[in-house]
């Protein structure tokens, strides 16, 4: 099992180390193999990171994406206010303007020769990201994104494993078999799978309390998946336990600002309420991991500065250690 710190190619993240070596002895001296890269927006890869240590990368996203596939122009004007808004935010107006920035990223795995990418599995607009009413159903979510996947890899020479990660939102939740099966069986390409995100996953019951429960309802889920959880190659290790907040949320949506910019600027500081990335570090976890037994392990954890970034790995690394199930 090849283990990974994420790791944004922003400069928020870039700025916490002063030069490569600082960025190899911050995973490396922690028994980490490397780094799983999440590519954001068109900015380029640090010269501070060395391409021999990224393992995986994290494709870039779209919360909001399937009204633009399907041709709604109507949902998109609703959505982003005007024309222009969502013509910059997804470069263009056809389906292969869509498909641009996710070849470009595909290229450079392929020219860094990573073990895998991750791929987002979800659907949600920014109003639908508090009320949780939404428009399209899991598997209208699943089947266009398979589509996407198979625009994306047809007659290409990928090696890496192409692994499709859980969310909250409509789409891929892993909570109904059926549609995780349906998904899977529409992808044509060998090397696919799942990446699990265990954060990503206790979301999907707003009635957990504790991590306790919280690893409970994974085993659970994984449980009722049976078979299907042999695709599931990596795991994002992480836990938020935010179902009260949820609640509230839904019982008392706030207001949103009618302007587009102003209403994401609004939704940002919820989503990280929503999912704030903490180290899972109830006893049974490692136990947990050795049975899904993944190929990656990515610590996926979010923090203010690195001093705190290592407080909350050696958690997580202490927590997986416990009666000697984690070397």
């Amino acid at each position: 099992m090849l283990t990974t710190i994420n790791i944004t190619n922003t400069f928020m993240d870039m700025n916490r180390f002063n030069d490569r070596n600082a960025l190899k002895h911050f995973y490396a001296d922690k028994g980490i193999d490397g780094i799983e890269l999440m590519l954001c927006g068109n900015q380029s890869i640090s010269e501070k990171i060395t391409c021999s240590d990224i393992i995986g990368i994290h494709l870039s996203f779209f919360p909001s994406w399937l009204d633009f596939w399907i041709g709604n122009r109507k949902a998109l004007n609703r959505e982003y206010g005007e024309e222009k808004i969502w013509r910059e935010y997804y470069g263009g107006y056809e389906q292969t303007d869509l498909l641009k920035r996710w070849e470009q990223e595909l290229e450079i795995a392929h020219r860094l020769n990573v073990k895998y990418v991750v791929f987002h599995v979800s659907e949600s607009t920014l109003e639908e990201c508090v009320t949780y009413r939404f428009r399209y159903t899991d598997e209208q979510v699943c089947f266009a994104a398979a589509e996407i996947i198979n625009c994306l890899l047809k007659d290409k020479p990928y090696q890496f494993y192409f692994l499709a990660e859980n969310l909250w939102w409509s789409g891929l939740t892993l909570t109904n078999p059926e549609v995780t099966q349906s998904f899977l069986d529409r992808i044509h390409y060998e090397r696919k799978g799942i990446m699990l995100d265990t954060g990503h996953l206790i979301h999907t019951n707003n009635d957990i309390d504790t991590q306790e429960e919280a690893l409970q309802y994974i085993r659970t889920v994984l449980q009722r998946n049976g078979e299907l959880c042999r695709y599931i190659k990596g795991v994002h290790l992480n836990q938020s336990i935010s179902g009260k907040y949820v609640k509230d949320i839904i019982a008392h949506p706030p207001q949103l600002a009618l302007n587009y910019k102003d209403r994401l600027m609004q939704i940002y500081p919820h989503i990280f309420k929503i999912d704030y990335h903490k180290p899972f570090t109830a006893d049974g976890v490692s136990d947990l991991i050795q049975e899904i037994s993944p190929q990656f392990l990515t610590f996926e954890l979010i923090t203010n500065d690195n001093q705190e970034h290592e407080d909350a790995l050696k958690q997580q690394l202490n927590a997986l250690k416990r009666n000697g199930g984690f070397k």
